[in-house]
């Protein structure tokens, strides 16, 4: 009899801190050879059904380019309903981790060299495991939008170095160095 209860109560103990520390996890596909002009409600139905998806994004066609490009980003976890909440969260469990790299997985061995819209696609990994990528963006978008200055700082760095995680890791690591600079005063 006590060996059961210790049991109910180590298996509640477990899923409370599960709830406690679930966050989102993420993982970024890489997706090529789309026709120009593909959208995010052309691609949405190819997708949602490995999951839920956070973002589409489709950077801008090179010169003379005739194919599209797009990354996509598959999350696990509770989509929280504000900014706020969402820079919030803490990190993922490892078993929300490792379901959104194999959901992932699953997209990529499925629609790799499908056709799509007379073309075959390419699909990869981008990212496979992004523990905390999306509460760090939205831990960023909050920064910028509470702090001009750092704002304009990230933007001129990222002009500067072309690159779009440039100006946050950039940033990320100014704002580490100044946090470690005003705890040690």
């Amino acid at each position: 009899m006590f060996g059961s209860t210790l049991r109910t109560v180590a298996t509640t103990a477990m899923r409370t801190q599960r709830i406690q520390t679930r966050g989102l996890a993420s993982s970024i596909l890489y997706v090529t050879n789309l026709p120009l002009g593909t959208t995010e409600e052309k691609l949405a139905p190819l997708f949602e059904k490995y999951g839920p998806v956070y973002e589409y994004h489709f950077p801008q066609a090179r010169n003379q380019q005739p194919y599209a490009n797009a990354f996509i980003k598959l999350y696990s976890g509770d989509l929280p309903s504000t900014i706020e909440e969402l820079a919030a969260l803490p990190a993922p469990s490892a078993i929300e981790v490792s379901d959104v790299a194999k959901r992932g997985s699953d997209a990529i061995a499925e629609l790799n060299q499908q056709d799509f819209g007379g073309r075959p696609l390419r699909v990869g990994f981008a990212h496979k495991n992004m523990p905390d990528a999306i509460q760090f963006h939205a831990r960023m978008t909050l920064r910028k939008s509470a702090d001009p200055e750092f704002a304009a700082n990230i933007n001129k760095r990222q002009n500067e170095k072309g690159g779009y995680s440039a100006g946050y890791k950039d940033g990320f690591r100014d704002g580490l160095a100044q946090a470690q600079k005003d705890a040690s005063q």
